[in-house]
């Protein structure tokens, strides 16, 4: 064997290799929730476990449930807490977007269920849209508020016009959560929304504490940011 076909042997070696490994990378994103392993785990009587979830999928659906529940109470909560103390709209929306991330901080296993790769081979029940809908709407309410009151900024000059795929994505939300509100603050959304998780997620996996020594400084200068984006004002000493 040349030095040349012993280069492309290991070559080949190299990559079988790494092929291989991210193969098991990927088959621990698959999750085998046996209610009576776990119960064992737990310390639980299997048969009792298995009364209240005869199957892997009836606990995991339980446990995403549970999760987006909780997430939305904490969405509700700040959005509530600010509104009552007179919060302009764009303080408002870093508010909301603060208690999404305290949620996260503090069940960063949960939030990566929720937001993560998904399970393969598993969907969640149609319960969970409500939640994630709660969610969702904590925020919307202060888009509308500020419709309502003349605050949103709709059209801007020398904006992009819609692809024939974004308007197609905004009739989607124009008959659902968002209905009635500019479609030019519609199509932001998407962008707002996977800016959110993006910014929850960076901080969740630890990425950002090699970079910000002030991560809730990143968060909330990046929340008030999109906040503007999406065509809320800012205000005094903002």
């Amino acid at each position: 064997m040349t030095s040349t076909e012993a280069q492309h042997a290991g070559d080949a070696v190299v990559e079988r290799l790494k092929e291989e490994a991210l193969r098991r990378l990927t088959e621990r994103h698959k999750v085998h929730l046996d209610p009576g392993a776990v119960a064992r785990d737990a310390g639980v009587d299997p048969r009792e476990a298995e009364r209240h979830y005869p199957d892997g999928d009836a606990l995991l659906s339980a446990m995403v449930l549970g999760a987006y529940t909780s997430l939305a109470d904490s969405t509700e909560a700040a959005a509530a807490a600010a509104l009552a103390e007179g919060a302009d709209p764009l303080r408002r929306w870093v508010a909301i977007w603060l208690g999404i991330r305290e949620w996260a901080m503090a069940h960063p296993e949960e939030y990566v269920l929720l937001w993560g790769r998904p399970v393969p081979g598993y969907t969640a029940p149609p319960e969970t849209l409500e939640a994630v809908a709660r969610i969702v709407l904590s925020m919307v309410a202060v888009l509308r508020d500020a419709h309502k009151a003349g605050e949103l900024t709709g059209d801007r000059p020398g904006e992009e016009p819609l692809s024939d795929g974004m308007r197609q994505n905004v009739d989607a939300l124009a008959a659902g959560l968002l209905e009635g509100l500019p479609r030019s603050v519609m199509a932001r959304m998407f962008v707002v929304w996977t800016q959110l998780h993006g910014m929850v997620g960076f901080e969740v996996n630890s990425h950002i504490m090699d970079i910000a020594p002030d991560p809730t400084a990143v968060f909330s200068y990046g929340a008030a940011a999109m906040g503007e984006y999406i065509g809320l004002p800012r205000g005094a000493g903002q």
